[in-house]
């Protein structure tokens, strides 16, 4: 840690939340989405007090683009204050550049373009060359992106090379910068040590962590960043992202509103945030995630029956109640009917309570537990059906052989 590092765990404010869940929900989604649906997630995303929305990074991203900033600048249907993000590497900057030029100049004066991997061909100067070609286009600002695969600890050349391309786009009048946690693989001691000691030593840049999901500690990593300096965060709603996802937005909502963490120039609303990520699963055809923190279908249901810790302790919280047949106690049964104010005669009495419970018990066992066993095996084989045909890279094999044998019939001489 540099010398004197004070972290802030809470009541402060950070710069803003870069939204990757259209981003990055779009390219992992195995087929696919509609545009008029994606738009919608959108409105909701900025609902729930997003303002900050990264787009791209494929060849038919432009002309969603163009329907959001004519949503928002024609219709009024996203605040005005929303910044669009469109996202390309430095790997496929060329086409996409191409592809951005349907967008007329004023538009592309207010979005921002983020340049990926900017270390790419670096001897050739390529950062350089895009930056120079978009800003030609009348691309109005820019973000770069950092991509680095870390170990669980950051070493003096990791660093370095890090500080490099931050002079690189330094340089080029970029301010705004992400890191990648590229992997998945940082740990939130290595992230605190990067956050301090790259604040330190750029004061003048806003930095904001990219921090992947795969080892379970993207939410951690992100908080640990900020914690520790970065001034910006970033993630998915619903965890959106690549492979095992990214930081989980409306999870992180809930805990800023713990900790009095604000977001300068919007409130975010964690109910709202919590919808959109339902919406995000249909957008992106995502089986819904029942348990996940927050916005999960049945996180707030809870086991009456069982010894209920959270309210052993007296913990106030929205829960709805269930049985199931580990749950069923006659005490249980006894206290749900004096809730619902049967008469002591009955509820003191063990005969009468106990046939209560067996005959719950007896429809849980052998009616609905069958019952719902045979549906979920179907759902469970419809599901494993649904995720197998997916275009993998023998299909493009396929492709160019049905290309070529079609370009070999065009050929045939007429007889």
């Amino acid at each position: 840690m540099p010398d004197g590092h004070q972290p802030r765990y809470t009541d402060f404010e950070i710069a803003g939340i870069s939204d990757e869940t259209m981003r990055e929900g779009g390219e992992r989604a195995l087929y696919g989405a509609e545009d008029g649906q994606k738009l919608q997630l959108i409105e909701a995303l900025t609902e729930g007090g997003l303002r900050d929305i990264d787009l791209g990074s494929g060849l038919t991203e432009p002309r969603f683009l163009l329907r959001c900033l004519h949503a928002q600048h024609m219709l009024g249907r996203i605040p005005e204050d929303t910044q669009f993000v469109f996202n390309l590497t430095l790997k496929t900057w060329e086409p996409l550049s191409e592809a951005l030029k349907i967008i007329p100049r004023d538009y592309l004066a207010k979005i921002q373009v983020s340049l990926g991997m900017v270390e790419h061909r670096q001897e050739e100067k390529l950062l350089e060359r895009a930056h120079d070609h978009l800003t030609s286009l009348g691309v109005g600002s820019f973000r770069a992106s950092i991509l680095n695969a870390f170990s669980h600890e950051i070493d003096d050349k990791q660093y370095a090379f890090i500080n490099e391309q931050v002079a690189r786009v330094r340089a080029l009048g970029i301010d705004l910068v992400r890191v990648n946690d590229s992997i998945g693989t940082l740990f939130p001691e290595a992230t605190a040590v990067l956050a301090a000691n790259l604040v330190r030593d750029n004061p003048d840049i806003t930095f904001y962590l990219h921090s992947h999901d795969d080892r379970g500690l993207g939410l951690a990593n992100s908080l640990a960043s900020i914690f520790h300096g970065f001034q910006m965060v970033e993630g998915g709603v619903a965890g959106f992202g690549n492979r095992a996802g990214l930081a989980n937005l409306e999870v992180m909502s809930q805990i800023f509103t713990e900790r009095g963490i604000s977001v300068a120039g919007t409130e975010l609303d964690t109910e709202k945030l919590s919808r959109a990520a339902s919406l995000a699963e249909e957008v992106f055809m995502v089986l819904p995630n029942v348990y996940r923190p927050v916005s999960g279908m049945l996180v707030r249901n809870e086991n009456a029956g069982i010894v209920n810790v959270p309210d052993y302790l007296g913990v106030s919280r929205p829960v709805d109640y269930f049985l199931n047949p580990i749950g069923t106690f006659p005490t249980t049964v006894a206290q749900a009917l004096d809730n619902a104010g049967f008469p002591e005669r009955l509820t003191g009495d063990r005969e009468f309570i106990t046939a209560v419970a067996d005959r719950l018990t007896d429809h849980m066992e052998n009616v609905l537990y069958p019952a719902k066993r045979e549906r979920f095996e179907e759902l469970l084989r419809q599901v494993h059906e649904f995720y197998t045909d997916i275009v993998r890279l023998d299909a493009v094999q396929d492709a160019a052989l049905d290309v070529l044998q079609e370009r070999a019939s065009d050929q045939v001489p007429a007889t």
